[in-house]
Order: structure tokens, then C-alpha cells, then sequence
């Protein structure tokens, strides 16, 4: 995983119900498993690997590179703040110590049922998937600004994903293929 974070973990509390008491390793945790699994697959490693490097060298800020800023501010960011509330609910609930895995409890509140988690969890992922489908339409209506987003060059390099952005969940009926596929029409006597 790379050092390298689209967000400050600041910015995912500022933007999520995650209060100020959730331990800054605990978000970069969830942040980094958002860019590594689910913005590198948007963006392919070409394009991935060329917005961590702007980042990381703060070539990002320049006007030579306007259009991996607008990217980053627009797209890539709020889609990372997303998947990372998502991934962070489980690490949320539960934690690990010594005796096991454990339940997260306090004094100040109340745990919700599983149910309520599940409802909770499900928005979370829809939300993220919105997000994720924006950025995936803005980059494959332009490809010209972005040219490591259609660039491959070894077997093992991710490339972008695309289709999601334009698959329906909405099923139409289709037409029959035939007009007499029903069987003969027979006018009617008047």
C-alpha cells in the first residue's frame, strides 16, 4: 500500500459521521484500503500511479496539471471519502485485542442491532457507488485529458474499469421479435 493519501484523515471525519475520538491509524487504515481496491480499479494502475506521484510531489497544485487537480477535488476525493466510511463501519463495530474479537461498547451510548448495521452499512455502499460512478463517466467522456487512463503496458497493471458507469439495474420488457410472434392477428367484425 502506498504512504500516499488522496484525503487527510481529517477531511473523512469533516465529511462522515466519524467523530473525533476514532483513532487517525484506524481511518488511514480505511482510506488506504478505499484507494488500493476501489480507486485504483476506477482509474487503472497507470492513472492510479500518476495521481499518487502528483500527490506525493505536490506537482498536483501547478497549472500544467489543472486537470488531474479537477480529478482529484471532484472525483477522486469524494469517492475516497465514501468507500472509506464504508470500509470503516466494520472496523467501527468490532475490534481485536488480546482476549479476541470484540464487540465496540461504551457508556455514552447504546449498540444498534444487527439489522440497523445492515441498513446503515447498504447506504453507505450506495452512496460510494454513486460517487464511483460519477468519476467513472467523467473519465470516459475524457479520455484526451487523462491519457494513462487507456494506457496498459504489462500484464499485471490493473486496467480502468469502465462499464459500471453505464450498466442499469432497470430491466424493460423487450418487443417480441416478430410482429406475428403472439400468433395471427384476426381483425375484428364490425
Amino acid at each position: 500500500m502506498s504512504n500516499v493519501l488522496f484525503i487527510s484523515e481529517q477531511k473523512l471525519r469533516d465529511n462522515t459521521p466519524i467523530s473525533d475520538n476514532v483513532q487517525t491509524s484506524e481511518l488511514r487504515y480505511c482510506i488506504q484500503n478505499a484507494q488500493t481496491i476501489n480507486i485504483q480499479e476506477t482509474l487503472g494502475t497507470k492513472l492510479y500511479n500518476k495521481m499518487i506521484d502528483l500527490v506525493e510531489t505536490n506537482d498536483i497544485t501547478g497549472s500544467t496539471y489543472s486537470n488531474y487537480k479537477l480529478l482529484l477535488n471532484t472525483y477522486i476525493q469524494p469517492t475516497t471519502i465514501a468507500y472509506s466510511y464504508y470500509y470503516g463501519l466494520d472496523n467501527f463495530l468490532v475490534k481485536f485485542v488480546n482476549i479476541g474479537l470484540v464487540s465496540n461498547s461504551s457508556e455514552q451510548g447504546s449498540a444498534i442491532d444487527f439489522k440497523t448495521f445492515q441498513f446503515i452499512k447498504s447506504n453507505a455502499k450506495e452512496i460510494a457507488e454513486f460517487q464511483d460512478n460519477l468519476m467513472r463517466r467523467y473519465l470516459c467522456f475524457n479520455t484526451a485529458l487523462y491519457p494513462e487512463y487507456t494506457l496498459m503496458d504489462n500484464l499485471w497493471e490493473l486496467p480502468a474499469e469502465r462499464g459500471s458507469a453505464f450498466k442499469s439495474s432497470m430491466v424493460l420488457p423487450q418487443t417480441p421479435p416478430y410482429p406475428n410472434w403472439y400468433g395471427p392477428v384476426t381483425p375484428k367484425n364490425p
